[in-house]
């Protein structure tokens, strides 16, 4: 028998898929999942889904970062 997708089957994603949106390798998503950086929706089997929530709430954390780098190391070259 076929498992109905939870009622909010979009509000999540695969490390996978989260490791593509953020430009990071799946390892790299299980380690920002350990360190409480993206939030764990469900696991099925050996896969984590995230919270969609959670992964673009940290790669906006992560573009502001860049900013704040960029703005801060100006054009000083």
């Amino acid at each position: 028998a076929k498992i109905p997708p939870p009622p909010d089957a979009n509000d999540f994603m695969s490390t996978a898929e989260a490791a593509k949106l953020l430009f990071v390798s799946r390892p790299h998503v299980v380690k920002l999942l350990k360190q409480d950086k993206v939030k764990l929706h469900h696991k099925a089997g050996n896969t984590r889904f995230l919270t969609k929530a959670s992964v673009l709430a940290y790669q906006a954390h992560q573009r502001a970062a860049e900013k704040a780098y960029q703005a801060s190391t100006g054009d000083n070259e």
